[in-house]
């Protein structure tokens, strides 16, 4: 892109951020703070949450159970996509799981997480993970896919060992494929640890969101919801943007 195209693109999202801003600023002064918050309300509620040290504490607790239930989600549906994408019968033989994992809403699996682990960081890291496993098996499965059947080929006839062959033809054939899983995992991760704090756990981002509404602090609400917006964005520039444009440089 040139600096004018680059220049232009940053022009017209400074003028939906605006507009979505104003539009804001219209509805509240159309509603009620109890519907809808302005947003210089929405930033004293931000300032109050972060002054009392409820918004450190909150997010340190958040992205622990994120880091861990994605952590395993990931190394799972890593190594179950590769097996699945060497041997056929083992694709078939997951199959089904994989799609029933993808298939069925989130909040059933929630629900039987609540039983099973109760409420807290146990039932959202295992939410996490059930749910990340699917999406990275999936990526790596195509990946694996993607690889060059003549690669293959080279490799058995040469008798490569394993550990090479993962190392120098499958794991650069395929790190597009397991960046992307990478990407929808991360970003997935920290909504499903939200909706899972919602639902079952006494402390977390998700947590304080629902006290938020019960006791409608609005303003609080929509000062969470600006939070985790800003994490999304930050999660998306820093992390997922960087990474599939250095797979496109390689």
């Amino acid at each position: 892109m040139t600096p004018s195209s680059i220049n232009s693109t940053k022009l017209w999202y400074a003028i939906g951020i605006g507009l979505m801003l104003a539009v804001w600023q219209l509805l509240s002064m159309v509603y009620s703070i109890v519907i809808v918050p302005s947003p210089l309300e929405t930033w004293r509620g931000l300032l109050g949450i972060i002054a009392s040290g409820e918004l450190a504490e909150n997010l340190k607790i958040t992205f622990s159970r994120q880091l861990a239930g994605l952590f395993f989600g990931l190394a799972l549906g890593s190594v179950t996509g590769v097996i699945a994408g060497i041997f056929k019968k083992v694709e078939l033989l997951l199959q089904p799981v994989i799609v029933f994992l993808l298939s069925v809403p989130a909040i059933i699996f929630v629900t039987m997480a609540m039983v099973w682990f109760g409420m807290g960081t146990k039932m959202a890291v295992f939410l996490v993970a059930l749910l990340v496993f699917p999406v990275m098996h999936t990526n790596t499965v195509a990946g694996i896919h993607s690889i060059e059947p003549a690669l293959k080929q080279m490799a058995a006839v040469y008798c490569v060992p394993p550990l090479k062959k993962l190392t120098k033809i499958y794991l650069p054939g395929m790190r597009g494929h397991l960046i992307t899983g990478f990407s929808l995992g991360m970003a997935s991760s920290l909504r499903l640890t939200i909706m899972s704090e919602m639902l079952g756990a006494a402390d977390g981002m998700g947590q304080r969101i629902f006290i938020s509404r019960v006791y409608l602090e609005t303003e609080k609400l929509f000062a969470w919801v600006v939070v985790l917006l800003v994490i999304l964005v930050l999660l998306e520039f820093l992390t997922i943007r960087p990474l599939k444009k250095w797979t496109r440089l390689e």
